[in-house]
């Protein structure tokens, strides 16, 4: 990462962004690189997702398993009226790059664990979800139900670290006069990157 003041190397904070960002986007090497969303969750080094027994990224990951993924979490917007109007106008972000290697699950009781750890990452508070649920006998269907070992990852953690202490405290006081919610959320990720 050229931005050493952005590399952010907590592996267990990682691991948490990741099950909390909704989204990501796998990259497949193809004469022309294809990259597709697909929603997933992380665990054991691993990163679950699934998706349809054909087509372009199934087709691509049956001839070459090696991929890459990112996933990123936007923070709050940092305008120009920012810093007494001084501000260079610039977005505040947590995102993470993953290099791994496709597998195919065909075991039907890791294919359901799998997607019940997806569902669960998705539906946090329902109370209904047990691996045993009928809900998780697709399964057994015929769909692509995979994992991406991990082989690197990277984050990177940008909220102004290269931004004077002084400067940074009338951002944040201008973020609080904002107080969007993501504001509030933006002000402790900062504190977190300053200590």
């Amino acid at each position: 990462m050229r931005r050493k003041d952005f590399l952010f190397e907590d592996k267990e904070y990682i691991y948490s962004m990741l099950n909390s960002i909704e989204f990501g986007v796998m990259a497949l090497p193809d004469d022309i690189p294809y990259a597709v969303p697909i929603s997933f969750c992380y665990k054991d080094n691993q990163i679950y997702f699934h998706g349809a027994m054909g087509g372009r990224k199934y087709e691509i990951l049956k001839n070459n398993p090696k991929v890459s993924f990112s996933a990123s979490k936007l923070y709050s917007y940092i305008p120009s009226s920012f810093l007494n109007g001084k501000m260079i106008p610039t977005q505040f972000f947590f995102s993470v790059l993953i290099e791994g290697i496709f597998e195919t699950i065909d075991n039907i009781s890791k294919r359901k664990e799998i997607l019940y750890e997806i569902v669960r990452k998705y539906e946090p508070n329902n109370n209904n979800l047990y691996i045993d649920n009928k809900l998780f006998d697709y399964a057994q269907n015929n769909m692509l139900i995979g994992t991406i070992k991990i082989e690197n990852i990277t984050a990177k953690a940008k909220f102004g670290q290269n931004i004077p202490d002084e400067d940074i405290k009338i951002i944040i006081d201008d973020l609080k006069s904002r107080a969007e919610t993501i504001d509030i959320e933006t002000i402790d990720m900062i504190n977190k990157l300053r200590k």
